[in-house]
């Protein structure tokens, strides 16, 4: 009679166990791929190809930096053997530039904040225009004052802007 009762319990909870299981096993299939509806920029796979050869990607990546810091970074690896094309060099480049760029909102040129903070080259202009007319921003808010700017891309990409 005992092994009825334990049979009885740990069907429902095998089932329960083997549910719980196979829910979570798409969340764990897309861990590490873009969220839903966000697609993964096609740049990510060189340069965790390129950089993970010799150090763990995410140390490159933990500082965000500008175009002459990232400049540097890259030309060092290359002086210290990295492998790849010039064109595969120019896309690791710009994909750290977009992902993981910093730019100087009061200091750098429009195409430098475009990049950076994926606004358009209108937008980016519009904002060193501003800048040049009203004097330096002291905060997202002030930025967001630009005319007919994208305010929803300024506050996507706000921990890539430095005041």
């Amino acid at each position: 009679m005992n092994h009825t009762r334990l049979f009885a319990l740990g069907l429902p909870t095998g089932l329960l166990i083997v549910t719980i299981l196979v829910a979570a096993a798409p969340a764990q299939q897309a861990t590490g791929q873009a969220p839903p509806g966000k697609i993964e920029d096609p740049a990510t796979g060189l340069f965790k190809r390129m950089c993970n050869e010799c150090h763990d990607a995410e140390r490159i990546v933990s500082p965000r930096r500008t175009r002459a810091d990232w400049e540097d970074v890259l030309s060092k690896m290359i002086e210290k053997g990295a492998v790849g094309s010039d064109k595969d060099f120019e896309t690791v480049f710009d994909y750290l530039l977009r992902t993981y760029g910093m730019a100087d909102i009061n200091r750098a040129p429009a195409d430098e904040i475009a990049a950076v903070l994926t606004l358009t080259a209108k937008d980016a202009e519009a904002i060193v225009a501003f800048r040049k007319a009203n004097g330096a921003f002291k905060d997202l808010e002030a930025l967001k004052k630009v005319p007919n700017i994208d305010v929803k891309t300024l506050d996507e990409h706000k921990a890539a802007i430095v005041f």
